[in-house]
């Protein structure tokens, strides 16, 4: 069998990618020998199981060389040079999607040669396209900033207005780039404080001696195609920092509202992920004040297409708040049409997982309990939350024994647990502390104890599932009279 990073690279190849970088070994541009094209060729028939039986060194170097005795060391080279060459490929296929490395390449070297007529029609070509661009990101910032270098220097033995206005465009660029790189840094260190272990002495310094506040109300007063984009930074940021900035909230979906599709896919997820991070801290802490506008964004990221893949942690949410609101429908549909996009190692779980919530919230607890015994996803969280829905599944189903049986399961999981953070394991624990008063309660039929354990639920801010256990607590009061 070939050991090399050859076959994972040759794997990640799309089929029209293996037949492009054919063509890339047989264009003698590139000075790929013909027998290492040959190899090539016996090698990808195997694509893309590349099974350890049919790729044996030995074997593909017999079907190349036909009548030739094994030569280890030709062969290791062969496989050497294929991996050299697919790097290369990557590499091309790379340059040629990032489009401001190819702006600046392109411009660098009609300049260098001195072939200024068309300097001047691709340069200003280019930045037409630049200034129309419907979104700005911050690699369009880093394009306009090449062009406008490439044209300040090709202008530098003329001093006009026009080598003035590339070098203020290519300054507005570069601060701009600047400001979006720092501040997701800093996003970014807030976020993770507690695993980076050491900050930017450089950064701490610029940020002490910087207010962005301030340079926020400047730049309202003038005209930088760039204002908007600075202000989102700026909005996300403050909503990072100070996770109560209600205002930030505010200004961040005024912004939005105001400029539909200026920000890139990549820009709105970003976006999205920093409101959500605020809906869901003042859900857990207020009690779900903001369960529409959270549950909001997770269907216009679905309706949208705003995900470069499904999450783990994504789908679980979404059939959490779906079920909160409640909206059994919402579960489905989201089965139903998304399962294609769901991890591919946990999409048949998931699908189970989506069964057993809209199963519940429909009453057909039999079939949720069937569904809840397929998911095997081993993400501790998952596991917490299959837990409790088997809980209150028994509960429905007036299995006494079954719903102690799982009761106690769940406490000694959580005592084992590592990865559950802090706040879900208050929680979880909650849940169980409140499904054993009305299991008691069940059993005593007191009157007193369940308008008790009704009047300290409805206060409870952290705890599982709060409004099923309400509603069992008063359908016992009910009963009891």
């Amino acid at each position: 069998m070939i050991k090399s990073n050859l076959i994972p690279v040759l794997k990640s190849f799309s089929k029209k990618e293996l037949n492009e970088f054919e063509k890339f070994l047989n264009s003698p541009f590139f000075g790929c020998k013909k027998f290492v094209l040959n190899y090539y060729k016996v090698l990808i028939k195997h694509y893309p199981e590349f099974k350890e039986e049919d790729i044996g060194k030995e074997k593909l170097f017999g079907i190349v060389y036909k009548d030739r005795k094994y030569n280890d060391a030709l062969n290791r080279r062969i496989v050497s040079d294929l991996l050299r060459f697919a790097e290369e490929y990557m590499t091309y296929i790379n340059f040629k999607r990032e489009r401001f490395m190819t702006t600046r390449c392109t411009l660098n070297e009609l300049r260098s040669r001195k072939l200024e007529k068309l300097f001047q029609l691709r340069s200003e070509s280019m930045l037409d396209r630049i200034e129309k661009s419907p979104t700005v990101d911050p690699s369009l910032m880093l394009e306009s900033y090449f062009v406008h270098m490439e044209m300040s220097t090709e202008r530098s033995s003329i001093r006009n207005e026009k080598r003035h206005e590339s070098s203020r465009r290519a300054a507005e660029d570069f601060i701009s780039i600047f400001i979006c790189v720092f501040y997701s840094y800093l996003r970014h260190t807030i976020t993770f404080v507690k695993e980076i272990r050491k900050n930017s002495e450089l950064m701490s310094g610029f940020l002490s001696n910087f207010n962005f506040d301030s340079f926020l109300k400047a730049i309202d007063s003038n005209q930088s195609i760039y204002n908007v984009y600075i202000k989102m930074i700026g909005y996300s940021y403050k909503i990072v920092y100070d996770i109560e900035d209600k205002k930030a909230v505010n200004d961040l979906w005024n912004l939005l509202n105001n400029n539909p599709g200026y920000f890139s896919k990549k820009d709105m997820l970003d976006i999205y992920v920093t409101l959500v991070t605020f809906y869901r801290y003042h859900n857990n802490k207020y009690d779900n004040i903001y369960l529409n506008e959270e549950l909001y964004i997770y269907n216009d990221i679905l309706k949208h297409k705003i995900y470069f893949n499904l999450q783990l942690s994504f789908c679980r949410n979404y059939i959490r708040l779906s079920a909160l609101k409640p909206d059994p429908e919402k579960i489905r549909e989201f089965s139903e049409e998304y399962s294609p996009d769901f991890p591919p190692e946990y999409k048949q779980d998931l699908i189970e997982y989506c069964e057993s919530v809209y199963s519940f919230e429909k009453k057909l607890f039999e079939r949720s309990l069937t569904a809840a015994s397929k998911v095997n996803i081993e993400k501790e969280l998952f596991k917490k939350d299959i837990k409790i829905l088997k809980i209150k599944n028994y509960y429905e189903l007036d299995y006494t024994d079954s719903v102690y049986s799982e009761i106690d399961n769940l406490k000694h999981f959580l005592t084992d647990a590592e990865t559950i953070n802090a706040e879900a394991m208050t929680k979880s624990r909650k849940f169980i502390k409140y499904i054993s008063a009305i299991m008691r309660g069940k059993e005593k039929k007191s009157n007193t104890d369940l308008f008790v354990l009704k009047k300290e639920l409805s206060k409870e801010v952290k705890t599982e599932e709060k409004n099923w256990l309400l509603t069992k607590t008063e359908e016992l009061l009910k009963t009891v009279g």
